[in-house]
């Protein structure tokens, strides 16, 4: 207690610098007529840290008192947590898991949008949370209120800059969908009768989003203070994963920006040939910071489909995925069951992708570095599989190769078995011969933290900050398979792409991964 106190002190007295997107794989309008211009309340259009540090000091009494009240709802729930963790360990943490789940729910709801969507992505990871804590946090998927339709209405025409009758002939009295950041309402276009989805952001949303990201941020440096001070030799830059995420999400909320990866991505997809994974059209005459306008498309979410059918759709969306992340570089990072849905008409594709305000950029270096990485990790090279996390800045190019390669085996191969989470612990205790006798829990205990030991002093490896984004995508994506199939194995899931893909290209860098397939043995390490 008394070093988090320090900590915070010495954050809170040098200041709280704002992300710089500089270095960010955020995809970010390039346009000279929005990038460095602000609004009328000194937000920049365009995502740029020293227009949100400008905000930040103008708004400092405010700033200080968004931090009060994140301190005030975390700080006792947190104490909580310990407490009882402390007095009865993971059987007391459990036996009040409803009733934490509860309150961790209400803590988001009262703290915003920003924290809303954490609590989102993470319902719908059953291979990390219990069911409990599952059901709890679905309740945020559709307790967003909307805001009241004749405001949106005022942000329609305001943003359109005519009567909302000189545009659209119709439009539903209700949104037929509230987010934390907007609300969705279906309107029919006065030129050609087409029938559109009209996205409406939520009045002041910015302003409050860019306070958030200065109570996180500053909770993040005090955090990293912790780890350097206590685990010096770690080099993960935590202020640097959530600049990341920080970039992205102000960025979901400039809906010019989400118009330009909506049209990208259909035509990057389109020049691929992937006709499985519909995407809509955007009305790009229609849309401003505020407001977007796309085509409307009939279906039923994915997360509302039968097992069988999830089992059947995400495979087309995993095929989408994998093109975007290892073919064409440009990735969306939020495919959480509401933004994938089961489309009516199938004679346009299996599933339609909604929602682009969050994409990332990869270069073909790193596509090229997770093409080795997957074929590796499936065929269980651990000495090739050192070489690619040095090549993607995990690891430094001067680490123990003998301290670290038994225990990527240990780490990653039952990872690579799937199942998620739950799997994922079963295997830990089979690797550590924990039969479920004291004896064998308290050796293999023993061995596990010694391992985690070495791994937190003896290997200064690092998260690059565009995990953020890839993990956020990974992390959604591999939840809503589980849900369809509890055995998912993404990265055997994957490695039939990986194969037609280097079986394709001619490049030398892929050649030398194709050697590795063809002669590496995948399939016996599937097994």
């Amino acid at each position: 207690v008394v070093a988090v106190t320090e900590v915070a002190k010495a954050v809170r007295m040098r200041g709280v610098e704002a992300p710089d997107a500089e270095l960010s794989y955020v995809a970010l309008d390039q346009d000279e007529d929005r990038v460095g211009k602000v609004d009328e309340n000194g937000l920049p259009l365009v995502y740029d840290g020293k227009a949100i540090q400008a905000y930040w000091a103008a708004e400092g009494g405010a700033l200080k008192e968004r931090w009060g009240e994140f301190v005030r709802l975390s700080v006792p729930f947190l104490t909580r947590v310990v407490a009882l963790g402390i007095r009865g360990g993971a059987g007391e943490l459990e036996a009040n898991g409803a009733s934490l789940a509860r309150d961790a729910r209400k803590i988001m709801e009262k703290l915003g949008p920003t924290y809303i969507k954490a609590g989102q992505m993470m319902s719908v990871r059953p291979d990390v949370l219990p069911q409990v804590a599952l059901d709890e946090l679905a309740i945020l998927q559709d307790s967003v209120k909307p805001f009241d339709t004749t405001i949106a209405i005022e942000t329609i025409e305001s943003e359109l800059g005519r009567p909302l009758g000189a545009v659209f002939s119709e439009i539903s009295e209700q949104p037929v969908a509230a987010a934390s950041l907007a609300q969705v309402y279906k309107a029919k276009l006065v030129d050609s009768g087409e029938w559109v989805a009209v996205k409406v952001q939520r009045p002041a949303i910015l302003e409050l989003v860019s306070k958030d990201l200065y109570v996180l941020r500053r909770a993040a440096e005090v955090y990293q203070g912790l780890v350097e001070r206590f685990a010096p030799q770690q080099r993960t830059d935590y202020v640097g994963l959530l600049n990341e995420w920080a970039v992205g999400f102000y960025s979901e909320l400039d809906f010019v920006n989400e118009a330009n990866n909506q049209q990208r991505l259909k035509s990057l997809l389109a020049e691929e040939g992937k006709e499985g994974v519909y995407i809509p059209e955007v009305y790009r005459e229609h849309c401003t910071r505020r407001l977007l306008v796309s085509e409307w498309v009939d279906g039923v979410k994915l997360s509302e489909c039968e097992p069988d059918e999830i089992r059947e759709l995400i495979a087309v969306g995993q095929e989408s995925f994998l093109t975007q992340l290892l073919s064409v570089g440009f990735f969306h990072s939020d495919p959480h069951p509401g933004n994938i849905l089961r489309m009516d008409d199938q004679s346009r594709g299996r599933i339609a992708l909604l929602d682009f305000g969050l994409m990332a950029r990869i270069r073909q270096e790193d596509m090229d570095t997770f093409v080795s990485s997957i074929v590796h990790l499936a065929n269980k090279d651990y000495a090739a599989l050192v070489d690619d996390f040095i090549a993607l800045g995990i690891l430094p190019e001067d680490c123990d190769r003998a301290k670290v390669e038994p225990l990527m085996d240990k780490a990653l191969s039952p990872y690579v078995k799937g199942g998620g989470a739950k799997n994922y612990e079963e295997e830990l205790k089979r690797l550590y011969g924990m039969d479920g006798s004291v004896s064998s829990t308290a050796s293999g205990f023993q061995a596990m933290t010694q391992d985690m030991l070495t791994v937190l002093n003896d290997i200064p490896f690092s998260i690059p900050p565009y995990f953020a984004l890839l993990a956020r995508a990974v992390v959604t994506l591999e939840g809503v398979a589980l849900t369809g199939d509890p055995g998912y194995r993404l990265v055997m899931e994957s490695y039939p792409f990986v194969a037609r893909k280097l079986l394709r290209e001619d490049r030398p860098e892929v050649q030398r991964a194709l050697q590795e397939v063809l002669y590496g043995g995948a399939a016996g390490a599937a097994a």
